[in-house]
């Protein structure tokens, strides 16, 4: 997982999530202080969304209906994965350089 990388590889999705949970208790227990607010914002707004029967596009069209759903769902796991990767470089800082003394 590169944590320069702007946005997440399919393939670190699995990681991402099962560190989610990690993330959560130690924003609950207050170890990790960086509150994703915007993530925690955005995940409930969009929870209320999927389960509003008022969408942008309805479901009632095929094929097509369930593309604003699966949008918001994909903002968020990118806004997820982006938080998660600044957790877990909190958690596991990459080791320093180190100088060679004078």
């Amino acid at each position: 997982m590169n944590p320069l990388r702007p946005g997440p590889k399919l393939t670190d999705f699995p990681a991402l999530i099962r560190s989610a949970p990690a993330m959560f208790r130690d924003l609950l227990a207050r170890r990790y202080r960086q509150m994703p607010v915007g993530t925690l914002v955005g995940g409930i707004l969009g929870f209320f969304y999927l389960v509003n029967p008022l969408d942008l596009i309805p479901e009632a069209l095929p094929g097509i209906g369930v593309i604003d759903d699966a949008l918001m769902l994909g903002v968020f796991l990118a806004f997820l994965s982006r938080d998660v990767k600044k957790y877990l470089l909190w958690k596991n800082p990459p080791p320093r350089e180190k100088t060679p003394s004078a």
